[in-house]
């Protein structure tokens, strides 16, 4: 494989990047006068061209695994550029929860990386191969695996789970898994490779404590006083975009209507008080083993 030298300009910028996620207050400016400067551009321009060399012969082993040094400065670039999908600690929030150590997308090193690199397509994950050197992104896999923790198993029968989920608890009117079953709320297909026992337990029992992004309710009061309530599906200063309990789509100019208030409140009810404590195990050890195919890259 031919060596590419790397221009000296972005060396420099790739340091002042890590130090702008250490300290930003301290180095923006210094950062963005360095980052849009014509040499910058142009150098970016050469080190683009001269990596098509190499494309297609990626590392297939984390050569930083188990380096607590790169973890820690992959925590930083995670904070940075992962944490609003992720959380701040990984756990999960618009997107899945990265500590359970098993992954839509293959849970190796390689296939790791693949996906910080190139994103899942279908999905809201996108690629970071043209903004990331390979050793930030590395340094992204190490600090994923270092977060990594074992999620206590349910207890309960997932055979019975499967029954009240479909049956008495009527989760299916609202959730999907795998192709058959509601719209309203979130797919539930992948929930066991997503979120962990912990996090499901609570969404069942207080589904309203903390509200998936995205799926917020929407008020929506007509001139003539008549009301349209629903789930959030598009938001912004113009219009709103909803689906009902019957799962019709509406959507509405602020400007024809009397009002639009979005609410952080769940439209699901709080299972702790209809079902009882064996029942919401057998629904969890239902839930949880539900882990769909590994979405192909």
């Amino acid at each position: 494989m031919k060596a590419v030298k790397v221009p000296e300009v972005l060396v420099r910028i790739d340091a002042h990047r890590l130090q702008f996620i250490a300290n930003p207050a301290s180095n923006s400016r210094r950062y963005a006068r360095l980052w849009y400067s014509p040499t910058v551009k142009s150098s970016w321009l050469v080190a683009w061209t001269a990596a098509g060399i190499c494309f297609g012969q990626a590392v297939k082993t984390n050569p930083l695994a188990g380096d607590a040094r790169a973890a820690e400065a992959g925590r930083g670039v995670f904070r940075v550029y992962c944490a609003p999908c992720h959380g701040i600690k990984a756990e999960g929030a618009r997107g899945p929860d990265l500590t359970l150590g098993v992954f839509n997308a293959g849970s190796g090193d390689a296939d790791l990386f693949a996906v910080i690199a190139h994103g899942v397509p279908g999905t809201e994950m996108p690629g970071f191969a043209a903004r990331f050197a390979d050793e930030h992104m590395w340094r992204l896999v190490t600090y994923i695996r270092s977060v990594k923790k074992e999620s206590p198993a349910a207890t309960g029968d997932a055979s019975a789970g499967e029954k009240l989920f479909w049956g008495k608890g009527a989760c299916g009117q609202c959730h999907m898994v795998n192709a058959k079953g509601g719209r309203l709320g979130p797919d539930l297909s992948r929930a066991g490779r997503q979120r962990s026992l912990a996090y499901l337990r609570a969404s069942v029992v207080t589904p309203g404590a903390e509200i998936t992004p995205g799926f917020a309710t929407i008020t929506v009061v007509r001139k003539d006083g008549t009301k349209v309530i629903g789930v959030q599906r598009g938001l912004d200063n113009f219009s709103a975009q909803l689906m009902d309990m019957k799962e019709n789509i509406h959507s509405f100019w602020r400007s024809d209507v009397k009002s639009i208030d979005r609410e952080f409140k769940s439209v699901m009810p709080e299972y702790g008080k209809t079902l009882s404590a064996t029942e919401l195990n057998d629904v969890l050890a239902y839930v949880t083993k539900l882990k769909g195919e590994e979405k192909k890259r």
